[in-house]
């Protein structure tokens, strides 16, 4: 079936009859290419069964894209109806009802117009057609804008695109500035002028973004905007080569943030910048030793990060304060920084000061986990974590406090009962061993034990044999960990591992191409790890702590909460042996 058919309202002829009605409205305004389309197709219309629009073109020795538009301006007349645009079918509609009215282009008057736009397309070898002519001159008709002005537009069009400039994209650019309201000459040549002068900056500003496509109207307008603001062309690139791979949106965001913080020279972008990178790098590490996994960096730089470094703690005591903040269940930056508070107002600040101070509270940490072993699950706190020192300070030596530690064992409030027990020592003297006096303040055992206190005792009897478990576990692994970390390089993969992971996150958001070669990196550095630990005879396994039970992990409850079936209470005098 031919593409072009009559509507029912048509009806059928036995010849090509062409209405007065078209020839005397529609074909004396019309293009001429657009009445040999109307009438082929209408001759179509009855006398050929099969032919496409493929066909037409060979005939009309023309293309199928130039027949779309010319029945798609005579649809605009309301004289055809296209039905499908691909494939194209069309359906023609009698003259007589058709109300609308062919474009007429006003050639007398754009004649200087066109001859000035075939001018500036032949310097690039192109060559304006008729239809191309039409079109514009329809742009022009319809839009409020000069022609000098769309000539300017057209120039700028040209420059940017060579031979590969076509209408539409004029037609774009135009649009964007009659949106403006930049439609005279002198507004429109005042924005290029703008364009024109910051081409080169705007050029540089991509080069360092790494960006490869071109820039538009919008760009020129952000860099006008920095301009406004007080940055300089260095300023800008400076600010750029920091983001290297990001883009204008992302670098208008950073512009704005330095502006708000006074930082207009290219020096104190460089040094700001700087700094903010290395307090991201920092706040990366932290998180890793805290076990938090940081994404976006910026809120803990603001927050905590930056006021530590201000208060003058350095990269490795913050490290160090953040293991020992893990060790003591304040896994957090709320936490370490409630910690840090506590330090600085002691004037703790230095190295070598919070090297000292966390040896000793490492040591206490120590003697702690022992008190465990004893007295079971009881909580590190802050609170009964302070009772050593204060026990210490009494003169007491670790071999007392444990002392002390085994006699509160059977209670449902162990740490009370230590502290009663050393302080009574402490009254009368005791401060060795051979001092002590018989059943010295141990509980009192009664006829009558309260179900409550009792129900208390069996769970302190049940988190103390899941501590001895755990401290067990615990304590061979760190013997493992110390023997590999006695090798210098093993120590050194393990810092390169740690920067690693940082670097691998931070290249997921800004450098996504880097991914594959840090990954081969951390493979290679893992293998290296792995022979080390083969020729100290150590496997991987055995630098974490080994379990007894794989189900509770020695803690005795399950994931859900629920009570482990692996507590045997036959075994709680027995030690679980450290190997």
């Amino acid at each position: 079936m031919s593409f072009c058919s009559f509507s029912k309202e048509s009806g059928e002829n036995g010849y090509t009859s062409v209405e007065n009605r078209f020839i005397s409205k529609y074909l004396p305004d019309a293009d001429g290419f657009f009445v040999k389309v109307y009438l082929y197709g209408l001759y179509l219309c009855q006398h050929a069964e099969e032919f496409t629009v493929f066909s037409m073109a060979e005939v009309l020795k023309t293309t199928p894209e130039k027949i779309g538009e010319a029945f798609a301006f005579w649809e605009d007349c309301d004289l055809v109806q296209i039905l499908s645009r691909d494939p194209l079918a069309v359906s023609y509609l009698p003259v007589r009802s058709a109300v609308g009215r062919p474009k007429k282009a006003r050639y007398e008057q754009y004649a200087d117009f066109n001859k000035e736009l075939q001018r500036k397309m032949q310097g690039v070898g192109k060559f304006v057609s008729y239809n191309d002519s039409v079109k514009y001159m329809h742009f022009l008709d319809e839009n409020d804008i000069q022609p000098q002005a769309f000539l300017l537009i057209a120039e700028y069009c040209i420059h940017k695109q060579g031979e590969s400039v076509s209408p539409s994209y004029i037609f774009n650019k135009a649009k964007k500035f009659i949106r403006n309201g930049w439609v005279t000459y002198e507004q429109v040549e005042r924005e290029l002028s703008n364009y024109n002068a910051h081409e080169g900056d705007v050029a540089a500003v991509f080069a360092a973004l790494s960006l490869r496509s071109a820039p538009d109207e919008t760009d020129y307008a952000l860099y006008e905007k920095w301009t406004q603001l007080g940055f300089s062309r260095a300023a800008v690139i400076e600010a750029a080569k920091h983001l290297r791979r990001g883009n204008m949106s992302g670098l208008d965001s950073l512009l704005t943030e330095l502006a708000g913080r006074g930082k207009f020279a290219p020096e104190e972008i460089r040094d700001w910048l700087n700094e903010r990178e290395m307090l991201a790098n920092l706040t990366f590490s932290i998180g890793r030793r805290l076990g938090i996994k940081v994404g976006n960096p910026a809120p803990y730089i603001d927050e905590y990060t930056e006021k530590w470094y201000t208060c003058g703690y350095d990269e490795t005591s913050l490290a160090d304060i953040a293991l020992y903040c893990l060790k003591t269940d304040r896994n957090d930056f709320a936490g370490m920084d409630e910690l840090i508070d506590q330090m600085f107002a002691a004037g703790i600040v230095s190295a070598n000061s919070v090297a000292e101070y966390l040896r000793a509270k490492n040591d206490e940490l120590r003697l702690f986990s022992r008190i465990q072993s004893y007295c079971g699950g009881i909580r590190k706190s802050a609170a009964n974590l302070s009772l050593i020192g204060t026990w210490r300070s009494w003169n007491f030596s670790d071999r007392m406090i444990l002392e002390a530690a085994k006699r509160s064992a059977a209670s449902a409030s162990p740490v009370p009962y230590m502290n009663k027990i050393l302080s009574d020592w402490k009254h009368s003297g005791v401060f060795e061993p051979n001092q002590i006096p018989d059943r010295a303040a141990e509980p009192k055992s009664a006829a009558y034990v309260n179900p409550a206190v009792e129900a208390a005792n069996a769970r302190a009897d049940r988190e103390r044999y899941y501590a001895h478990l755990r401290a067990a576990a615990q304590s061979a692994a760190e013997k493992y960990q110390a023997k590999a970390n006695a090798n210098p390089r093993f120590k050194e993969i393990s810092s390169e591992l740690a920067k690693l992971e940082i670097e691998l996150a931070k290249a997921e958001i800004f450098q996504p191409e880097t991914l594959p070669a840090l990954q081969a990196q951390k493979d290679a550095l893992w293998k290296e790890r792995r022979e080390i630990l083969s020729g100290l005879g150590i496997s991987e396994a055995q630098l974490v702590p080994r379990y007894r039970c794989k189900k509770c992990s020695d803690t005795g409850f399950l994931p859900d909460g629920t009570a482990c079936d692996c507590y045997r209470p036959e075994t709680e005098n027995a030690r679980p042996s450290a190997g």
